[in-house]
C-alpha cells in the first residue's frame, strides 16, 4: 500500500492525447523533470494507484504526455482524467540519496514560517504554485512569497522555514 508521505503530486492528468491511450497532465512543479522513475502513482477514487510509464514526453512547458502500461484505448484512459498524478520520493531524491533535494513546496503544509530576525510568522496552511509566485498563507490569514533564494534555513526535523524577506520589499 502506497502510502502519502511516500510520494510528490507533480501534476493533474487533464485529458486524453490519440486513440490509444496516452493521456496528457498538466504539472504543478517540475519535479518530474529531474526524477528518474518508472512508475507514476495515481489518485483515483481516493486510492493510489501505480501505473508503469512505458513512454512519456514533454508538451509546452508546462505539460506532458504520458502512454501506461495496460491503458491502451480511449476508454481505458477516460477513466484516468482528472486523477492527481504523484511520483515516489525515492525516484525524485537527489544523486546523493537525500530526501531533501525532493521536498517540494506543498510539502511546507505545516512548516513554521520565520523571517530573518526569527519573528514568527505563522504556520504555513497551504501553498499556492498557479501563478508565477509562488505563495504560502499562514494561519494568520498572509501571504508570503517563496522562492529557494529566500531561503536561509530549512529545518525538516523541526519542520521550521527561515526566510528573509528584507530585499524583497524593496
Amino acid at each position: 500500500m502506497i502510502r502519502s508521505e511516500e510520494i510528490v503530486c507533480v501534476g493533474r492528468i487533464t485529458r486524453l492525447h490519440g486513440r490509444k491511450g496516452e493521456v496528457q497532465c498538466v504539472l504543478e512543479n517540475g519535479v518530474l523533470y529531474d526524477a528518474d522513475f518508472e512508475f507514476v502513482v495515481l489518485r483515483i477514487e481516493g486510492l493510489f494507484v501505480p501505473f508503469r510509464v512505458t513512454e512519456w514526453r514533454g508538451k509546452g512547458a508546462d505539460s506532458v504526455l504520458f502512454s501506461l502500461q495496460g491503458v491502451c484505448s480511449e476508454q481505458s484512459a477516460l477513466r484516468l482524467v482528472g486523477a492527481e498524478v504523484y511520483l515516489l520520493r525515492k525516484d525524485c531524491a537527489a544523486a546523493d540519496g537525500s530526501e531533501e533535494s525532493a521536498l517540494v513546496w506543498q510539502d511546507l503544509t505545516g512548516y513554521r514560517l520565520l523571517d530573518a530576525d526569527g519573528e514568527d510568522m505563522g504556520w504555513i496552511v497551504s501553498v499556492d504554485e498557479t501563478t508565477a509566485n509562488t505563495l504560502c498563507r499562514t494561519d494568520k490569514d498572509r501571504l508570503f512569497p517563496l522562492h529557494e533564494d529566500l531561503i536561509l534555513r530549512l529545518d525538516t526535523g523541526g519542520k521550521e522555514i527561515e526566510l528573509d524577506y528584507r530585499d524583497a520589499e524593496a
